[in-house]
């Protein structure tokens, strides 16, 4: 069992986000950086080192490297350092809730590592027929990433620009689900939380 301190995730959400709502509404992407303490940041660094991972797969179950070779760990209670991300997350969506009316009800995340070689082919978070996601978020957790590494997220906004972004550490990248996106062949090993807010239930 973790003997890890759980450090506050406590972060000014309308500070980071409120002169980005206009353009966050019109791209559907939106860009915080710095967004936790350095005490939060190396706190899930650890906690996502020594957690057990599972091969991720499709939404039909199948494993298929080409398209998806990453890793997961879902964040529950055997990892309380991500349940405390997950706590201010949920905040982020009450802050979406309160300013977008977005109707957020639940989030829920995973860790990700994806090995050197591997990526995420183009996809949406949202099947086809669902719209349960509303908006997707990916927190990184890799130090001194640079250019060469690769690894980063493309990003068709609602205008259809794709944007590009490196996976810096401390780094979350807001999207909306219904967007077009992918991770590109990392040449290192890339730690990653990914996280969805949803409007449906929890189902137990």
């Amino acid at each position: 069992m973790s003997t890890l301190p759980i450090p506050s995730f406590t972060t000014d959400w309308a500070a980071h986000l409120d002169e980005q709502l206009d353009d966050f509404l019109h791209t559907g992407v939106a860009i915080i950086d710095d967004c936790f303490d350095k005490q939060a940041v190396s706190a899930l660094q650890a906690e996502s080192g020594y957690i057990n991972y599972k091969e991720a797969h499709l939404t039909h179950g199948e494993r298929a490297a080409t398209i998806r070779g990453d890793s997961i760990r879902w964040i529950d209670d055997g990892c309380p350092i991500g349940m405390n991300y997950l706590a201010s997350i949920n905040e982020l969506a009450q802050y979406f809730n309160q300013t977008l009316y977005a109707g957020i009800r639940r989030s829920e995340a995973h860790f990700a590592r994806y090995p050197a070689g591997f990526g995420y082919q183009w996809h949406k978070d949202n099947p086809a027929g669902r719209d349960e996601r509303v908006i997707s978020a990916v927190y990184y957790l890799n130090d001194d990433w640079t250019d060469s590494d690769g690894g980063e997220i493309l990003v068709v906004d609602k205008l259809g620009n794709e944007q590009k972004l490196l996976p810096q550490a401390n780094r979350l990248v807001l999207f909306d689900s219904n967007l077009l996106h992918q991770v590109n062949i990392t040449h290192r090993t890339r730690f990653s939380i990914a996280t969805w807010m949803r409007r449906d239930d929890d189902v137990l």
